[in-house]
């Protein structure tokens, strides 16, 4: 993504930014509010030396990111400084994947037993974040046993029965209403997102409990995100002239930043659109 756009006449460092955090820690921690407040400062040095507003450019977390900077700053701010923002594969009501990754661990397509870093895993605050938002999710049956079901809205109990509990609970209620309320970002929005790719959904233990890995039955996605949980930014251009959806099929959730659809979907966006800047 990043070469198409310096292709397209971006240039590194000055009309094209990066604004990379610590994937471990969500706004709801220091490390985390240092992050927001330091990309505040970004858009605004970078819309002081360019004389033009910033258009931010999000993928998977990055919108989460995005989308609590932007609520937390007042319409004066978002009219003076941001351009429009553009959320890829936004994660906006969690994903079914995270209870698996609490419950046995999650190799994440490496060679290494998801139990032995099944601990470092469930103690990223983002995990949490990330995890299934009940009001989103609803009654849909997310993890199974033989003794009983859970949902969304048994997480907490769900942390308890697979021996993470008071931890666990600390950290979900420090994230659990950063984002969930899906509050309207108030800038022009264009949200692009994937369906039509096998997306876990759904996990079986079985008598053995949570340390053997699941029985996992799928959906449909881009393979990380379910799709109901894409879908969500959708509200947002409903009744919105200043919001949109760009809708593909068969891009995989880290495919959405190197697919050439996307990216002649992206440069069209920004078209004599700078600066940008990329989370």
């Amino acid at each position: 993504m990043v070469q198409t756009l310096v292709s397209a006449g971006l240039e590194r460092n000055v009309s094209l930014r990066g604004a990379p955090y610590d994937f471990r820690y969500a706004p709801s921690s220091q490390v985390g509010a240092d992050y927001i407040r330091s990309l505040k400062e970004l858009i605004e040095q970078t819309a002081s030396a360019t004389g033009r507003r910033v258009s931010l450019v999000s993928h998977s977390m990055g919108c989460l990111q995005a989308l609590y900077l932007l609520n937390q700053q007042s319409q004066a701010w978002k009219d003076k400084f941001i351009e429009r923002w553009i959320p890829i594969a936004g994660p906006f009501g969690g994903a079914a994947k995270e209870l698996k990754l609490h419950a046995s661990g999650d190799a994440q397509g490496l060679p290494v037993d998801p139990l032995k870093i099944r601990e470092e895993q469930r103690s990223y605050e983002t995990n949490f974040w990330l995890a299934p938002v009940p009001r989103y999710f609803g009654s849909q049956v997310l993890v199974s046993t033989p003794s009983r079901n859970y949902t969304a809205a048994d997480f907490e109990e769900f942390l308890g029965d697979i021996g993470y509990g008071a931890v666990g609970r600390r950290l979900w209620r420090r994230v659990a209403n950063l984002t969930s309320a899906l509050m309207p970002p108030g800038v022009p929005v264009t949200c692009m997102y994937s369906l039509g790719v096998k997306t876990p959904a759904r996990f079986s233990y079985g008598p053995g409990g949570f340390d053997l890995q699941p029985q996992v039955e799928e959906g449909d996605g881009d393979g990380t995100v379910n799709d109901l949980s894409l879908r969500l930014c959708e509200r947002w251009a409903e009744g919105n002239s200043a919001a949109k959806v760009v809708r593909f099929s068969g891009i995989t959730h880290s495919g959405m930043l190197t697919d050439d659809r996307v990216l002649q979907s992206l440069l069209k966006e920004l078209e004599d659109v700078q600066p940008q800047l990329v989370v």
